[in-house]
């Protein structure tokens, strides 16, 4: 997996826009799909490759710079809600140029009401967001068996647990199983029959919509969501003119409340894991200068993918995702030579910069890629709360002696860079970050505590100042990868970027025999608070 790509799609100038997302089309029966695509400036190519869709959203920069993930609005659908079937043309404002908007308008949405106001969203938003997530589920979604002939699904019942064999026909990418948000999707998809019947419905809609004339065969994409009570929707759109109507151009966050098991197990040959001690080994080549390390890759659409290399999984502004149930999502791995899977790694970073989203076959030209995945953002309160006991007794203190209020919290895994593997406790299971809005009358401030329990190293609590919670979520992202890019740190140098120099501080633990595992002693817990208080005047 190469994280922090920057992927273009071959054939289109930089800094374009994305105005129009259309039907899916093939010529003459080929085995690939390809999807309508237009852009401002006007651009010659009109396409892409279905199979590309997780980069594609409506008023996002193609190529250039990247688009703001910051939030718009956020929409939750309660009990009772209702989403009725329409065309894009609803939202009466698309385009101020006719052939834009007569061809945009014909596509698929739904539309809902919130405050007086009529909500405008694509379906194809809708599914991109839930299911069509990465290059293999784009393309599965218009083949009747990929699922079930590629993952067996076997209940354990008295356990609460699932495991789910991936089979040596699957082309699911083995590398994909490393994105804690792709992985728990894929679980919730397998395991979930009203997701697996909705994401089966994009099939059942198309052979039923389907139009061929002469060698040309389209479809203008439809299907059935999955109940979504209690959902949410993070997503960045726009109003008409008359602020009555608003379109929502892009779900950069989607929340799931879905019934999950307890656990669920992926289980294949190819999962392997390092239990090397060396240190060296345990973090790869040294780490990655994770801020200027973005590898560049193009996307040629005119290219056959190889089977040749083992699929290299692209992300690129990854949306995200969080379930309000957790669910113990893990891949069962066994133990592989230290120094084979270095080699391994380095051959895939190595395979080429120009490279296919088709499916990967013996014949093909260029390395094969898959591009999308989803971040995951659940909150693991629960799951790791024995390893904050000491930080949430400090919180404790700074609520009833120095009047804070916890406005906000969030406990996340780290998520893995490059081939460090600091985002894993040395025994090997997720380590995990847990961040607190706090405010003290008119100051408010976020606390940043990184779980060292396997006792790695000692690291401070970060205080950070002036926070925009709409931008936090992209913020905590680029914190998260920082922190564990190289030994676990600090990137004090992000921190400079994005909240200025003096505006973030480190707030040492207080120094005992344990305090590196988390274990402070209660009678060190008040003066580690007034650190903190200090700062609030």
């Amino acid at each position: 997996m190469i994280g922090d790509s920057v992927t273009t799609i071959k054939g289109f100038d930089d800094d374009v826009t994305i105005v129009h997302i259309g039907d899916f089309f093939r010529y003459n029966n080929v085995s690939y799909w390809s999807i309508g695509l237009w852009c401002s400036p006007v651009q010659e190519k009109r396409y892409t490759r279905l199979s590309n869709l997780p980069l594609l959203s409506r008023g996002k920069q193609l190529k250039g710079r990247k688009t703001s993930r910051r939030i718009d609005r956020v929409f939750t659908f309660e009990p009772g809600y209702q989403l009725h079937d329409c065309k894009l043309s609803e939202f009466p404002e698309l385009s101020t140029y006719d052939s834009v908007k007569t061809k945009d308008g014909l596509q698929n949405a739904f539309y809902f009401a919130e405050n007086w106001e009529t909500i405008v969203l694509p379906q194809l938003e809708l599914a991109r967001a839930i299911f069509l997530v990465n290059s293999y589920l784009c393309r599965a979604c218009l083949s009747s068996e990929s699922l079930s002939l590629e993952f067996d699904v076997q209940p354990v019942s008295e356990d609460n647990h699932i495991n789910i064999h991936v089979l040596k026909t699957s082309t699911f990418p083995k590398t994909a199983f490393d994105q804690s948000g792709t992985k728990q999707l894929l679980a919730w998809l397998l395991t979930d029959p009203s997701a697996l019947s909705s994401y089966q419905s994009i099939y059942r809609h198309f052979q039923a919509n389907h139009e061929i004339k002469g060698s040309l065969e389209s479809w203008c994409f439809s299907f059935e969501p999955p109940p979504m009570t209690n959902w949410q929707l993070h997503v960045r759109g726009r109003y008409d003119h008359s602020k009555m109507y608003y379109l929502i151009e892009e779900i950069i966050g989607i929340e799931f409340d879905v019934h999950m098991p307890a656990s669920v197990a992926f289980i294949n040959p190819d999962f392997v894991k390092n239990e090397s001690n060396d240190e060296g080994a345990r973090s790869g080549t040294g780490g990655t200068d994770w801020q200027s390390s973005d590898e560049e890759f193009v996307v040629d659409d005119d290219q056959s993918a190889s089977d040749k290399n083992e699929t290299l999984v692209l992300e690129d502004d990854l949306s995200w995702v969080r379930f309000k149930k957790t669910c113990d999502v893990y891949k069962q791995e066994r133990v592989k030579d230290t120094n084979k899977l270095i080699i391994d790694e380095l051959a895939e970073k190595q395979a080429g910069r120009e490279v296919s989203t088709d499916e990967p076959y013996q014949g093909g030209t260029l390395p094969s890629a898959d591009v999308g995945g989803k971040q995951d953002v659940t909150d693991r309160e629960r799951q790791f709360a024995s390893r904050f006991q000491s930080f949430d007794h400090m919180l404790h203190v700074l609520q009833v002696k120095h009047q804070c209020s916890i406005l906000d919290h969030e406990t996340l895994s780290l998520p893995k860079v490059g081939r460090s593997v600091q985002h894993q406790l040395s025994g090997g299971s997720p380590r995990a970050i847990k961040a607190v809005r706090l405010r003290h009358k008119s100051v408010e401030v976020i606390l940043l505590e990184v779980d060292t329990s396997d006792g790695i190293k000692m690291l401070s609590t970060k205080m950070i100042f002036g926070s925009d919670e709409l931008d936090w979520m992209e913020q905590f992202t680029q914190i998260r990868k920082g922190v564990v890019s190289k030994s676990i740190s600090w990137p004090n140098e992000l921190l400079d970027g994005l909240y200025g120099e003096g505006y973030h501080i480190g707030i040492n633990h207080p120094k005992h025999q344990g305090a590196e595992a988390g274990n402070i002693p209660l009678e060190s817990i008040e003066s580690w608070a007034m650190r903190f208080a200090q700062y609030f005047g």
